[in-house]
């Protein structure tokens, strides 16, 4: 019983070092109930449940210990290639985690880590052979121990409640978020961090004031323009696109041919978006709701957890009262982010996903651009109203892992490095606005192009950003008024939209 009672008293005090550790703000003083209490709350128990199925002491001991050595190690991972550390709302990721691990083991999980991982458990396994189990009784005042833990957090969990809302508030006073992540992570560190935002978000989202997503209102319906002047508009949120050669001096000049023409063309600059490396349904959310991440409150750490629950003003409900058909096309699982009930949310008749392309259609694991632009523009050339199509491309999408073009017959002679895998796809993005913007000039209707990166990819070129709050993408509209015509102006994500409002009411009244 006294090494039981020694084993949880050392699990919580190795989670309270790191956790102080992380709680920079915090490192120095007193315990405190909210700020510690999650903490110690999660490993006593997180021990006692592994003492009371093992029976084993040292071997709970080592487990409960290893389990807050590898949330650190993930967090910071995290916030070295993201830029933030793990956030409430990542949670509700967790099934797409598991479903498409191939999009966040290589970042998460990387080979050191995981060959760290069965190393420990190949030791694990031998300690479970060596150490023999405790007394019957000790598992029992474990299982005992682990009932009041349990009645604890149930009390706790009761703040969540509408009827506990007045104490939920006050609690908020007094350990105010900051809604920041970095900067209340330093603060608060991860468990409370989540402890408090998920309070903020439940009680004050949206309230009195407070930042959130709104509910939907119906405008006024715009003047109608005669659909036959109305152009075509097709926006494009290019994966992972921005013009690399900001970070690389060394690559070629023209490396985006196409880019660059339409550039000269229209206009366009740099697109401030506010992520590194993930989290793109943010990016995308502002562009077509025009709504800023800090106006949003906790919703801005995921905005289509919200979105897939109820409708939200958007660009394409505009456009559609205005006289367009909206659609979205997205050559991938539209479940992922939660698209098939954000999207039509969003104002968005139609969408399309994988399952309109065919196998060979495919460049390295995902649809190619090429064969995305023959789909667009085969939905154009067949439409006789006025479309909004809002195109989500694929075929960048990293990790860039060895031996993602071997299969591919044009990918000949293309090291097998990231770098240059990232490349390759690059340019054919910057071949299917080429080819796009030409095509868009064989159609019946007018029509404008508008195409942004959704983020900078976790590439070795840019890991140290200037700035570290962002990594600018890049943005261009095509074609442009002649007094517009090679302008460059940054532009945010919040800003897109009113881009593509003016395109349309220019066009539709001339």
């Amino acid at each position: 019983m006294t090494l039981a009672l020694l084993g949880v008293l050392a699990a919580v005090a190795a989670s309270l070092a790191v956790h102080r550790f992380d709680a920079a703000a915090h490192r120095w003083r007193p315990l405190d109930a909210v700020i510690d209490g999650p903490v110690i709350l999660v490993s006593g128990m997180g021990y006692l449940g592994l003492l009371a199925v093992s029976g084993r002491p040292v071997f709970s001991l080592i487990l409960s210990v290893g389990g807050t050595v590898l949330l650190c190690i993930v967090n910071r991972l995290k916030h070295r290639l993201f830029r933030e550390p793990i956030v409430f709302l990542d949670a509700v990721l967790t099934f797409q985690v598991i479903r498409h691990p191939g999009f966040y083991v290589p970042y998460l999980f990387p080979a050191p880590v995981l060959a760290a991982g069965a190393v420990a458990a190949a030791f694990m396994a031998v300690l479970w052979g060596l150490e023999p189990p405790a007394a019957p009784a000790v598992r029992s005042a474990a299982g005992l121990a682990i009932t009041a833990g349990l009645a604890i957090a149930a009390l706790v969990a009761t703040l969540f409640f509408p009827a506990r809302r007045d104490a939920a508030l006050r609690l908020l006073r007094r350990y105010p978020p900051s809604l920041e992540a970095n900067a209340d992570f330093s603060r608060y560190g991860l468990l409370a961090s989540f402890f408090l935002h998920g309070l903020w978000h439940v009680h004050k989202r949206g309230r009195d004031g407070n930042p959130g997503i709104p509910r939907f209102q119906a405008r006024p319906a715009a003047a109608p323009a005669a659909a036959a002047d109305l152009p075509h508009l097709v926006l494009i949120q290019a994966e992972s696109f921005f013009d690399v050669r900001r970070h690389m001096p060394d690559a070629p000049a023209g490396l985006l041919p196409h880019y660059d023409r339409l550039r000269a063309e229209g206009t366009g600059g740099l697109f401030q978006v506010r992520t590194h490396g993930a989290y793109t349904m943010r990016t995308e959310f502002s562009v077509l709701t025009g709504l800023p991440l800090e106006a949003l409150g906790t919703d801005a750490f995921n905005p289509y957890f919200t979105a897939s629950r109820h409708r939200v003003d958007s660009l394409a409900w505009r456009l559609g009262a205005l006289g367009y058909r909206t659609a979205c096309i997205h050559p991938f699982f539209l479940s992922f982010f939660r698209r098939d009930r954000v999207l039509p949310h969003l104002g968005f008749e139609t969408l399309y996903g994988q399952e309109s392309f065919p196998e060979t259609s495919r460049c390295g694991p995902f649809v190619s651009d090429a064969a995305l632009c023959r789909f667009v523009l085969d939905r154009l050339a067949a439409s006789r109203e006025p479309t909004f199509l809002f195109v989500i491309t694929m075929e960048t999408h990293g990790p860039w892992k060895s031996g993602r073009l071997a299969h591919e017959p044009g990918a000949a002679g293309v090291p097998d490095r990231p770098m240059d895998i990232y490349l390759h796809h690059l340019r054919h993005t910057d071949a299917m606005l080429g080819t796009m913007a030409d095509g868009l000039c064989g159609l019946d209707r007018p029509a404008a192009l508008c195409a942004y990166g959704d983020h900078v990819g976790c590439l070795p070129a840019v890991q140290k950003p200037t700035d570290p709050g962002y990594a600018a993408t890049d943005w261009v509209l095509w074609p442009t008024p002649m007094a517009a015509a090679g302008s460059s102006r940054p532009l945010r994500p919040e800003e897109i939209g009113g881009v593509m409002w003016d395109v349309a009411l220019c066009r539709g009244r001339r």
